[in-house]
């Protein structure tokens, strides 16, 4: 290969270098924006929670959204003759880079639910696959979770069918390296786990706060509206992390093409150094040849 072509080689590698790391700021300021979207639907929530559960505490409240109604003994008697009912909503985001993230979420799903009447509302064109394949019972279908305003639609969808349904639990089963291969459960909210993408345990504070406060009109009223805060924020909270584990699935092939690129440029530039050492020589193995001959001419 000529000089000048393997100049040209290193600039072109340099040109892709430059669109790489472009790519990679993109990236890094989409993490940073869905983080503290994350944060902020996820702190909402745990608030609306909080204040859930106080008032349950202060006023003794009944609310299937909260806490299931049933003794342990109709339970205990209902597994017998009935099989629980449950929905799952599962959320795939597109597969790229290589990796298969999502296999074992559904070994999960498909081992849980064999005892189980299970409901489904697929997102994503592989959780509408796995669905087609297993013969699930879809209730719902959403091509992908850009789907215009999917929180609001999966908040309507969830409460409607959680109670006309009676559901015993709502499952919510994303791609998370905070729950490696289970799904989140969203109600009752006794059973509610999304705050395990914090790490941390949060301690309700608002117990002793709201015993000094009156709610009008009426409690039934005010619960049932956080209720419907919390689910949006929570499901707005899953979507965010889907998205988020994505992009930093992304942010790794894109640091591993950064890492090649370099050591192809630094190999490049070795080689066009080593031709113009070459190069050199040959010039100067020329010039002597040529002063030789000059001076045998002059005898």
């Amino acid at each position: 290969m000529h000089l000048k072509d393997i100049i040209q080689k290193k600039n072109n590698l340099e040109n892709i270098r430059v669109k790489v790391n472009n790519d990679k700021n993109i990236l890094l300021i989409t993490i940073m924006k869905l983080t503290k979207k994350l944060s902020f639907y996820l702190d909402n929530s745990l608030l609306n929670i909080q204040l859930i559960n106080a008032l349950k505490n202060k006023y003794s409240i009944k609310n299937n959204f909260v806490s299931s109604q049933n003794s342990k003994l109709i339970n205990n008697f209902q597994k017998i003759i009935i099989k629980d009912k449950e929905l799952y909503i599962y959320l795939t985001e597109e597969q790229k880079y290589g990796t298969d993230s999502y296999t074992r979420y559904e070994t999960t799903i498909l081992e849980n639910i064999k005892n189980k009447n299970a409901d489904f509302i697929l997102i994503g064109e592989r959780a509408i696959q796995f669905g087609e394949k297993n013969k699930l019972s879809v209730v719902k279908e959403f091509k992908n979770s850009s789907h215009k305003g999917l929180a609001k639609i999966l908040t309507q969808l969830t409460k409607i069918l959680f109670l006309d349904s009676t559901y015993k639990k709502v499952h919510f089963v994303i791609n998370s390296n905070k729950n490696y291969k289970k799904p989140f459960t969203l109600l009752p909210l006794d059973n509610f786990d999304v705050d395990k993408l914090l790490n941390i345990k949060h301690t309700n504070s608002l117990d002793s706060v709201i015993k000094t406060y009156k709610i009008y009109p009426n409690i039934e009223g005010f619960i049932e509206n956080q209720i419907h805060i919390f689910l949006e924020n929570a499901i707005n909270a899953l979507i965010v992390e889907s998205s988020f584990y994505n992009a930093k699935n992304a942010l790794v092939s894109t640091n591993q093409k950064s890492k090649q690129l370099d050591e192809e440029i630094i190999k490049v530039s070795k080689k066009i150094n080593r031709v113009k050492q070459e190069k050199q020589i040959e010039e100067i193995v020329l010039l002597t040849k040529k002063k030789k001959t000059i001076f045998e001419e002059g005898k």
